[in-house]
């Protein structure tokens, strides 16, 4: 083997060990950390972030309270365009039964396009966004591929783990909801 392949090599190796396997840990709960696999049924993980109007949001006082929609989305994805809409309909049709919408964009480039984006789009998202632009919320919830939309009922639990979206969709998403809202008034009695 020639030092040039040598070294080829041992940067290949490097970041596998520095790229690959933090991801696979983060996405697929392997590596010895004790990061399980998120799904319907589990606990939703801990999250906070600040939203585009500055409001501070942390799940520890949103659980319990609150159903949570979490729709995480890019300017860029056209089914996660497609999607909104529906969301939108969803989240003024039920939140005062207890829905909280919450957009996490994940465009990296900034926030100003993304708020042009959202200015400009035909419907109004009434709904908090948060800009995930270190991919903290989505590597705790693992989602890799957009849209994804996950609800997290009042005990905290994942009711629904959704990737993609194709019309029709919105009907199952709107049925998990309504089961999970369900749930929520349960509690407060």
């Amino acid at each position: 083997m020639t030092p040039r392949k040598f070294i080829v090599s041992a940067v290949a190796v490097a970041f596998f060990f520095m790229v690959a396997v933090p991801a696979g840990e983060a996405f697929f709960g392997f590596g010895g950390k004790g990061k399980g696999k998120i799904e319907e049924g589990v606990k939703a993980p801990p999250f906070s972030g600040v939203s585009l109007a500055k409001e501070k949001i942390d799940s520890a006082s949103i659980i319990g309270k609150k159903v949570v929609l979490l729709d995480f989305w890019s300017i860029y994805c056209a089914s996660c365009i497609e999607e909104m809409p529906h969301l939108i309909k969803l989240y003024n049709d039920l939140k005062d039964q207890g829905l909280l919408v919450l957009g996490i964009n994940m465009d990296s480039f900034g926030t100003r396009r993304v708020v042009r984006f959202i200015q400009g789009f035909e419907y109004k998202i009434p709904y908090p966004v948060i800009i995930d632009r270190k991919r903290e919320i989505a590597t705790a919830f693992q989602a890799m591929v957009l849209p994804t939309t996950i609800v997290i009922d009042g005990s905290g639990t994942i009711r629904l783990y959704h990737v993609g979206y194709k019309k029709g969709d919105e009907k199952h998403i709107r049925e998990v909801v309504e089961e999970a809202l369900k749930t929520l008034k349960l509690a407060e009695k």
